[in-house]
């Protein structure tokens, strides 16, 4: 996460390769799952093949339209969904380690603020 300038904060967290190797996941060990946050949106990036990283799944959810956040916490890895006001595809991340998941969340309710 960076903090070089209030218009550029970018929150990133990615899969761990641990979980892919526990998980038997070869394409998230070699390319994990990434959601970045900004003031702007939400986004996720997912490769689905090794062989073929060009193409992979871009989702892109504007923070206005962030209904809720969900922190499922695990034993040893925790996941994060990002749903939205329309309730369809909520963006998801799997095998994240603790700290980073739960800075990440933070900070984009920090963003989202109070809701009334």
């Amino acid at each position: 996460m960076s903090t070089a300038n209030p218009a550029d904060d970018i929150a990133e967290v990615r899969s761990s390769r641990l979980w892919a190797l526990f998980t038997f996941r070869f394409t998230g060990f070699v390319f994990p799952v990434r959601m970045r946050a900004d003031a702007h949106g939400v986004s996720t990036i997912k490769v689905g093949f090794w062989l073929t990283p060009w193409v992979r799944e871009e989702e892109h959810l504007p923070l206005s339209h962030v209904a809720e956040l969900r922190h499922d916490r695990g034993l040893v890895w925790d996941s994060i969904s990002v749903e939205s006001s329309g309730g369809l595809n909520p963006l998801t991340i799997e095998g994240l380690p603790k700290g980073r998941a739960v800075a990440f969340i933070a900070r984009v309710r920090g963003w989202m603020g109070p809701k009334s």
